[in-house]
């Protein structure tokens, strides 16, 4: 092995430690170098330059300006200009605006802005062009790294871009239901309970242009906010492996959110053991030694230390992040069933149905009661909540090409048992599942079994995302009979 790819072995093998010992998902922080490294998108002052070159009310080119001004002074300049623009009696280029002189000022800047991210962001990882990724980046590579970020299945996206990039790539699948929830500013204040499968755009978000986080105006608002959002982010970061990727270490918005996560360390400690910080390198083949620690300054004489990931590519990155058990049931089921379990328990019905709060006790108490009340214990025909694994083994063969068990076996459990030693249809995991009685036993696959079938099919290289911690001593005997294909 050469050294880079001893470095990157043993950077995997310690996410993989880190992510396989809480039984919790990593939270992802993701900024704009994403949006920059798959379509190009602008960074700050990429972004203000670019509205204040299309600016007629400027006087000066935007460096005139930036050479005196912070980010945030030149949003609240350029706001400034862009109103006096589009109240000018001479210009039609804002009149599909109803202007209103009771409107803020800032929001036909904010609205432009908008309009530019809505134009240029892609609608899924299938719409990336070539033309527009990093210079070094295909489009095979970067289509490979959306999928393995998506497989991460994070319990929280938390971003300060304002596109949609992300709720692109992680809800797009065809379906009316979002898969994660799109939270926005103020709104995620008010949630009432811990919730689960979110992207919270803490910074706005293009589909409401007033929500956009950008002028010293707005940045005084959201300080004097970030008290309760940081307890809020707090509730995350306590519990959860955090993977920061998209930001540089001297971003403000870094050091405001690893100042929150600074707060949980222990007063004689300045590392974040479960806290990595990914970052992008294009010569990294030339390094002779590779650094595993980033010390960030928060402020004056305040530091923190945080694991450090240096990439080219990103794709094996989020495929150690995925290594973990996952949810098997899909995300957006696990966040409605926590919210209406809430709304049930807190409300009082008009119908008079009465809330058994001792049933409640016993399922909050005993895993095996709540698996009773999701169904997951049932036999026969009532086999309650199938998650994602949808397909029954008929199903599951036309899907890949196969016609039956003995191919099944032969050419695809075989080729897994040889590699990790284990026989996949013996116990629940992401790919199978199974609801065992006495007599008969009812096997159901998902979709990423279709996947990863397939690529052994096509004698493809691939890789089992199950814990070795969920395989148990037991599970050959209860999995399909692998005796007449194994020598």
């Amino acid at each position: 092995m050469t050294h880079l790819e001893n470095y990157r072995a043993e950077i995997k093998e310690e996410i993989e430690k880190t992510v396989g010992s809480v039984p919790v998902q990593p939270i992802v922080f993701a900024g704009s170098g994403l949006s920059i490294r798959y379509f190009s998108g602008p960074s700050w002052d990429q972004l203000l330059s670019q509205m204040a070159s299309s600016c007629p009310k400027l006087e000066h080119n935007y460096g005139y300006y930036r050479q005196s001004r912070d980010a945030t002074e030149m949003g609240s300049l350029l706001a400034d200009r862009f109103s006096q623009w589009a109240w000018d009696k001479n210009e039609e280029k804002f009149s599909d605006i109803d202007l209103k002189y009771e409107d803020t000022p800032d929001i036909y800047l904010k609205t432009e802005i908008s309009k530019y991210f809505k134009s240029i962001t892609p609608d899924s990882a299938e719409d990336l062009k070539e033309e527009k990724l990093d210079e070094d980046l295909g489009l095979d590579q970067a289509q490979k790294e959306i999928r393995k970020l998506r497989e991460i299945q994070p319990h929280a996206v938390v971003t300060t871009n304002y596109d949609r990039f992300l709720e692109n790539i992680f809800n797009n699948e065809g379906r009316e239901d979002e898969k994660y929830d799109v939270v926005v500013g103020e709104e995620i204040l008010r949630s009432p309970h811990k919730s689960i499968g979110e992207i919270l755009k803490i910074h706005g978000t293009v589909t409401d242009p007033s929500s956009l986080t950008l002028t010293s105006e707005d940045y005084e608002e959201f300080t004097s906010r970030k008290r309760y959002l940081s307890s809020k982010m707090l509730t995350y970061f306590a519990e959860h492996p955090l993977l920061i990727v998209g930001y540089s270490a001297t971003d403000p918005n870094i050091r405001s959110i690893l100042s929150w996560v600074n707060q949980l360390l222990p007063e004689d400690e300045v590392t974040a053991k479960d806290i990595y910080f990914l970052e992008f390198d294009r010569n990294i083949k030339e390094y002779e030694e590779y650094p595993r620690m980033k010390r960030i300054q928060l402020g004056k004489d305040r530091f923190i230390s945080v694991n450090r990931i240096i990439a080219r590519d990103f794709d094996w990155v989020f495929d150690a992040f995925a290594s973990g058990e996952g949810f098997e049931v899909d995300v957006r089921y696990l966040r409605k069933l926590l919210a209406n379990t809430y709304e049930v328990v807190r409300s009082k019905s008009s119908d008079e149905r009465v809330v058994d709060h001792k049933r409640i006790e016993d399922v909050a108490e005993d895993k095996e009661e709540l698996a009773t009340v999701l169904g997951v214990s049932a036999g026969g025909k009532n086999r309650g909540f199938i998650f994602d694994h949808d397909l029954s083994p008929q199903e599951m063969y036309e899907k890949i090409g196969l016609s039956s068990a003995y191919d099944f076996k032969r050419k695809v459990l075989k080729p897994i048992y040889e590699e990790t030693g284990m026989n996949i249809t013996g116990f629940n995991n992401k790919y199978h599942i199974a609801f065992f009685n006495p007599s008969v036993t009812y096997r159901r696959y998902s979709d990423s079994a279709v996947d990863l079938f397939s690529e052994i099919l096509a004698g493809n290289e691939f890789h089992i995302q199950i814990p070795k911690s969920r395989v148990d001593e037991e599970h050959e005997s209860r999995g399909l009979d692998m005796s007449d294909i194994l020598e």
